[in-house]
């Protein structure tokens, strides 16, 4: 069992450890402290790291087997054989009890839905198992929410799949298995749950960018795939794109912009109106960070997506509504599913629909109604950051995303400030490091438009490196530096 029921008290009560009354809707410390009050009634569950407890006790096992056949068959490998395998079962077993969880909140099944099929691939690759070890590791610490205090051996084993990693990409053949890539993944996941990035000079998302044209190389030049390695490829494509969107140094190959019939959008339509949102097609979503390089030579382009998006926003809205609606109704497990889609793929519609008008405004290219429709698009953010947050950590955290555009793009100092609660109830979900990341995002984007409001045109790819970000400069701890001193958070009265 992963876990056992330790408190129903809201976020602010356990955080001061007070005994919180459960009020509905608001417990009485935090309507006279006039706080948010957050997860009241929510059964919460303490983990223990199994994958060592599972290991000690199969490797009891396996020493135990291993001398009785040492007795009868001298200098036999079948006990160094039982030992691995046995480790190996220990590492699956544990994954397997974290993908047994369906709260929504916690379900690692929302990461994609070749999770359920890692532990038939383990055992193959060891850059997988490593990788596999270290979400173990980490995943209690997310459950408690002490990203901040880690445990020495799960930093420990994010260290060793580190380590495993680069064995396997120095590798040619282990380099292109579809295992290292969901290794990189896995990976990538754990950075955003810890901010684990330091000991990085590339990010992980720039290395799923390397891989993937790895693969696709390889499909034109005649390799077979299986079933597994395309699925990985559809569910990877989005988090590189998003993360190319603020990561100038990853840049797309060509054959993303040949991914024509690949959606990332709604599973089915709610109604007949809801149809497939040409906006959020692998292929459009590709094209973000190519017309963000060259702003100024794109300008039409990206005028037509922001006209297109002013057209599927109130869609895709009302399909929402509904789902909201249906889930209200009959609470099931698939349509709590169904709307947590709905609410990602809107998240994803507005926060491009607002990284589009910030640069059209920025261009001088306002048609009279753009600063109305970011102040809107940013209020919807903040709802859908506010509706989703039931959610948290794992199935809203999409949220974000959506947040930091919604900040640069608005003028209305209220509204940022809003967004900037909005963003602070989901930084206490992971690190500090990755609050660290939002807000140097935020203001990365920012200067850029500030840039171009200049007649400058965006940075250029020098100014991307340890101690600098475009316009952003960093410390050596990669805080941002502003005015002589170090920030770490925003500031909307600027």
């Amino acid at each position: 069992m992963p876990g056992v029921p330790t408190y129903r008290g809201c976020d602010a009560c356990r955080k001061q450890k007070k005994k919180c009354d459960m009020a509905t809707p608001a417990c009485s410390r935090c309507t006279r402290l006039k706080i948010a009050c957050v997860g009241c009634g929510q059964l919460r569950y303490k983990f223990k790291d199994q994958t060592d407890l599972q290991a000690v006790r199969s490797s009891k096992k396996a020493r135990s087997r291993a001398s009785l056949s040492l007795e009868t068959e001298s200098d036999s490998p079948g006990s160094i054989v039982s030992i691995a395998s046995s480790r190996d079962s220990a590492r699956s077993g544990a994954f397997v009890s974290l993908l047994d969880i369906t709260d929504p909140s916690y379900d690692l099944r929302c990461y994609g839905p070749w999770f359920k099929d890692l532990p038939r691939r383990m055992g193959t690759n060891e850059a997988l198992d490593a990788a596999v070890e270290a979400m173990v590791g980490f995943y209690p610490h997310l459950r408690r929410r002490e990203q901040t205090c880690l445990s020495r051996g799960s930093v420990v084993k994010y260290v060793n799949a580190l380590q495993a990693l680069r064995n396997c990409l120095n590798d040619p053949q282990k380099a292109s298995r579809p295992e290292t890539l969901c290794a990189v993944y896995i990976l990538l996941i754990c950075q955003g749950w810890t901010g684990r990035d330091n000991d990085q000079k590339v990010s992980h998302g720039e290395g799923l960018a390397y891989l993937l044209e790895a693969m696709e190389s390889g499909q034109e030049s005649g390799q077979s795939s299986d079933q597994f390695q395309d699925t990985i490829r559809l569910t990877l494509y989005v988090p590189v794109i998003l993360e190319a969107i603020f990561n100038p140094r990853i840049r797309l190959s060509s054959w993303f912009s040949r991914l024509k019939d690949r959606a990332f959008g709604p599973p089915a339509p709610i109604t007949h109106s809801a149809r497939r949102f040409m906006s959020l097609h692998i292929q459009s979503l590709a094209r973000i960070p190519d017309l963000l390089r060259e702003p100024a030579k794109h300008i039409d382009d990206i005028l037509t997506s922001y006209q297109r998006i002013r057209i599927e926003i109130p869609l895709l809205k009302g399909s929402l509504e509904l789902t909201d609606a249906l889930v209200s109704k009959s609470p099931t497990s698939e349509s709590i599913k169904t709307r947590i889609h709905y609410q990602a793929s809107f998240g994803l519609l507005v926060a491009s629909a607002l990284i589009f008008n910030a640069y059209l405004r920025a261009f001088g290219a306002d048609d009279g109604n753009m600063v109305e429709e970011a102040d809107n698009m940013a209020n919807d953010a903040i709802k859908l950051a506010h509706d989703a947050s039931q959610y948290r950590p794992l199935g809203a955290s999409f949220a974000p995303l959506c947040l930091i555009p919604a900040w640069t793009a608005t003028d209305n100092i209220e509204i940022q400030q809003r967004v900037v609660e909005a963003l602070r109830v989901y930084q206490d979900d992971f690190s500090a490091a990755t609050g660290r990341g939002w807000y140097i995002m935020a203001y990365w984007l920012r200067g850029e438009l500030d840039r171009i409001r200049s007649g400058l045109g965006p940075s250029p790819m020098e100014d991307y490196g340890d101690r600098q970000w475009g316009t952003i400069v960093l410390d050596e701890k990669g805080s941002m530096v502003c005015d002589g001193g170090v920030s770490d958070w925003f500031c909307c009265s600027e």
